[in-house]
């Protein structure tokens, strides 16, 4: 679906969006990352530059929140992206 919003997937740029350790665990982001690779070549082949471009954008999101998450310690979090600890977060 082409759209005129700026975000393909909005809650990854939520400044509110978080997440922990166990949903890469769970391998739910990476996932997510690959179906989103998949969803640019798609588009690329079917010469929908803008959905490409958009779901690059998520592409980079979801590579920025597993890298947090990779280096995550049991007390951290990553809120909007950004690495905080559990405590500093409540």
């Amino acid at each position: 679906m082409q759209t005129d919003c700026e975000y393909a997937n909005p809650c990854l740029d939520c400044r509110f969006f978080i997440t922990t350790g166990d949903f890469l665990q769970q391998q739910q982001h990476r996932r997510q990352r690959q179906e989103t690779s998949e969803l640019i070549v798609q588009a690329e082949q079917s010469g929908l530059a803008r959905l490409a471009e958009k779901n690059r954008r998520t592409l980079g999101k979801l590579d920025t929140i597993i890298s947090a998450l990779e280096g995550a310690t049991e007390s951290q979090i990553v809120v909007g992206g950004q690495m905080e600890d559990v405590d500093a977060a409540g």
